[in-house]
């Protein structure tokens, strides 16, 4: 029994012995194996990762492409609004830059080469820089001529109501120019007189049965601005009660001229003005025929004096 159990261990160490190159070969294409397959491993693991980053850098690519055309679209667009009417004359340069978008667009729609659709968008950025940059000298120069036209019109506003106050003030002058060149008239006084001696011809009265004559005096004032010459002076005698003047007839022979009015007088008196002060009396007759009437004809007379130019004063006198 003992001899058996020592041949089997025998025979066991020989069997391993036998085979030890087996085994160390088998060890060898197990290491080999894992190797490969460890290499085969981290070296799909490493494309996946390359492949996963080419596909995340070509996301942000277009991504930037899409960011970058949006903005030109955007200030493409802000910058036309603010142009107004001036994006007219740059139509044809707007017209580039819009069929460039458009061809961007169908590129990045079709998933073109991104290195195509940048290179597009580089050369169309640039044409819109330089339209930008027209625009805003267009803009400034169309705000430079508001600013001076607005100038101008507010010169030329200021002008005009310069021009319209001196003409207001020569108006005003030339009419103040015109009064003072006028005959003017002092002291004017009117009564009634009748005669009484030779050494004192007429004396004043108040009783309409003594009245003979209306007696009207004044003085015209002296003027150096009135030119020297032979000037009308009317006497316009309007009795109490209806008012009816005191006239030698109803004729334009015995009227005159008061701006748009043809009135009738009593006495007309031709005076030589020599620009100094000078005394005017006139004389009203009551004629015999009269006398009758007159007595009747109490109470308050107006006596208007003119003369070429228009109406010198009046006086009142009242006869009992």
């Amino acid at each position: 029994m003992e001899s058996t159990g020592f041949e089997n261990k025998k025979n066991s160490k020989n069997f391993v012995n036998d085979h030890a190159g087996l085994w160390a070969i088998l060890a060898c294409l197990f290491f080999v194996t894992t190797v490969i397959f460890a290499s085969l491993y981290f070296s799909k693991s490493s494309d996946y990762k390359e492949v996963v980053a080419l596909e995340e850098k070509s996301t942000q690519d277009n991504q930037d492409l899409v960011r970058q055309l949006d903005s030109l679209k955007a200030e493409h667009a802000r910058i036309k609004l603010e142009a107004g009417a001036l994006a007219d004359s740059l139509s044809e340069k707007d017209s580039l830059i819009m069929a460039q978008i458009a061809e961007i667009e169908g590129l990045m729609a079709r998933q073109a080469d991104y290195n195509q659709i940048k290179r597009k968008l580089d050369r169309v950025q640039k044409i819109s820089k330089e339209y930008v940059h027209q625009m805003d000298s267009l803009i400034t120069i169309q705000h430079e001529l508001e600013r001076k036209n607005e100038a101008l019109n507010t010169e030329l506003t200021q002008t005009k109501e310069a021009k319209a106050t001196v003409e207001q003030q020569n108006t005003e002058l030339t009419n103040k120019m015109n009064e003072a060149a006028k005959l003017t008239a002092n002291n004017i006084r009117a009564c009634c007189v009748r005669k009484k001696s030779n050494s004192k011809p007429e004396v004043e009265t108040q009783k309409a049965r003594d009245a003979e004559r209306i007696k009207t005096t004044l003085t015209l004032a002296k003027n150096t601005l009135v030119p020297a010459g032979t000037y009308n002076i009317y006497c316009r005698i309007s009795c109490p009660g209806d008012g009816h003047v005191l006239c030698q007839g109803k004729s334009d022979a015995y009227s005159f001229v008061n701006g748009e009015q043809r009135l009738q007088y009593s006495v007309k008196k031709s005076v030589n003005y020599v620009n100094q002060a000078e005394t005017v009396t006139m004389y009203w007759d009551i004629s015999a025929q009269d006398q009758k009437k007159f007595k009747e004809m109490r109470g308050t007379f107006i006596v208007q004096v003119f003369s070429d130019n228009g109406l010198l004063g009046e006086s009142r006198f009242t006869l009992e």
